[in-house]
């Protein structure tokens, strides 16, 4: 990739740094948002966690891109998302969109049930993809979750008994306060799942030694959580993604019975053949 950053003529050092860095990072981990590059630049300590200079970084990732050193399909947009309808050739053309989206309940054979909830939608397409394979829902609450969004949840675990909410949030007064809030509006309505913060800890900071930020002023919470942790604040997109990844899938799979699940996958495998070969007779005697 580093005959891609010569194109960049007259590009300063520090910005051809910043190209070749994002290069790798988005090889390796492509489709990314343009903040979650920007943190992981921050945690590589190649540039300030400043507001300055997250739009300096969009504007170089903007210039890559025009000069095609970065392709474009590497930085997604989680909120300018086209709401296009879906649509079909013909009917055969349905049936292989069926087949392919078949997918036989997990829930059924585990003996626990879980979700992955999450603060950031910015990163909901990294967890999507780590959870697909699992049939793990992943609840974005995009910061507080609304009381509709609450209200819903307890729908679906009930009691909670039995129930896990995997839950990953930023490491700020407003994370942290998120966290304790779901944990009590959740038994308003007489849930109670086991509720476990697996990421962004004062662990995490420290293990990955993770540059942090003052918490903001103008935050009510600031104070309670100066006085428990000290003044320093670090979001959730600043973990290197391999160990972010490795997370989801370590924290799911240590709560799932793996061979059920691999037994429903044989079913469903089974399954999705016997659909297709349907589908082929249903063809051949059209």
């Amino acid at each position: 990739m580093r005959e891609g950053v010569k194109m960049g003529r007259g590009k300063s050092p520090e910005t051809l740094r910043i190209i070749e860095t994002c290069q790798k990072i988005l090889k390796a981990h492509n489709p990314m948002t343009l903040r979650q590059v920007f943190y992981q630049l921050v945690s590589r300590q190649i540039i300030e966690n400043t507001e300055a200079r997250y739009k300096a970084v969009s504007k170089i990732l903007i210039s890559a891109r025009q000069e095609k050193i970065v392709p474009w399909e590497w930085i997604e947009d989680r909120l300018r998302i086209p709401r296009a309808v879906n649509m079909w050739r013909d009917l055969p053309d349905f049936a292989e969109t069926a087949v392919r989206s078949y997918r036989r309940d997990v829930w059924p054979g585990q003996s626990a049930y879980i979700e992955v909830w999450l603060e950031k939608d910015a990163l909901s397409g990294i967890f999507e993809r780590q959870l697909d394979g699992y049939g793990v829902t992943l609840n974005v609450g995009r910061g507080y979750d609304g009381w509709t969004s609450i209200h819903n949840a307890a729908d679906r675990f009930g009691s909670g008994e039995g129930g896990t909410i995997l839950y990953f949030g930023d490491f700020d007064p407003s994370g942290e306060n998120m966290f304790e809030s779901l944990i009590e509006r959740l038994a308003f309505f007489d849930c109670q799942p086991k509720l476990i913060k697996c990421a962004l800890t004062l662990d995490d900071i420290e293990r990955y030694n993770l540059p942090p930020a003052p918490a903001k002023k103008t935050d009510t919470r600031a104070a309670h959580f100066i006085a428990k942790y000290g003044n320093r604040t670090v979001e959730l997109d600043a973990l290197p993604l391999d160990v972010l990844k490795g997370r989801v899938i370590e924290e799911v799979e240590s709560r799932l019975d793996l061979g059920a699940l691999e037994h429903i996958r044989e079913i469903e495998d089974t399954e999705r053949k016997k659909l297709l070969d349907s589908m082929k007779s249903m063809r051949e005697e059209g």
